[in-house]
């Protein structure tokens, strides 16, 4: 009899935690901060000892974002590329949100900084699939240099900054 009563209670504790996480409606707009680890690999080409050229991939994960926001705890994928020039970098990408209920969110990004030191990147939200169709925002982002990449031609970096959205 107790185990079952417990069984019950357990049983009836998880469909009203279950109903409240899944139930909680995701913000039409909002704002907030940003923050995200990932590792990403590249193709380099030296030009001389002042310029190169690095096309690159990155894969991702958001730790911190408004719980109500579609960023929150999602995954990401990104392609771009960036130019070194005299110890400056340019670059541009797009980027590939995934949320944690399969909706997509798209975003093109520019970033410049100084090779091997700090960077900045602004990311303009394009668009999206599900109930993120017609996202519109901005997500501001500096790098974090100094981090020591675990593997040979890869890095490891965490991305920190302020994120804003609204969804028409």
């Amino acid at each position: 009899m107790i185990r079952t009563t417990m069984a019950i209670l357990l049983a009836l504790l998880l469909v009203i935690t279950t109903g409240a996480i899944s139930g909680a409606e995701m913000a039409k707009e909002g704002s907030g901060d940003y923050r995200s680890g990932k590792t990403g690999t590249f193709t380099f080409i030296a030009m001389g000892k002042e310029r190169g050229q690095m096309n690159f991939e990155e894969l991702g994960v958001v730790v911190t974002a408004p719980e109500n926001s579609p960023f929150h705890n999602a995954t990401f994928r990104d392609i771009g590329t960036m130019h070194f020039i005299k110890g400056k970098s340019k670059g541009s990408g797009m980027v590939e949100y995934t949320c944690v209920n399969g909706d997509k969110i798209y975003a093109t990004f520019e970033s410049q900084g100084v090779t091997g030191g700090p960077s900045s990147s602004v990311l303009t939200l394009v668009g999206g699939t599900g109930a993120c169709t017609g996202i519109t925002g901005t997500i501001e982002l500096r790098g974090t240099p100094g981090i020591k990449t675990s593997k040979k031609g890869t890095w490891q970096t965490i991305s920190v900054g302020t994120l804003s959205w609204k969804i028409p």
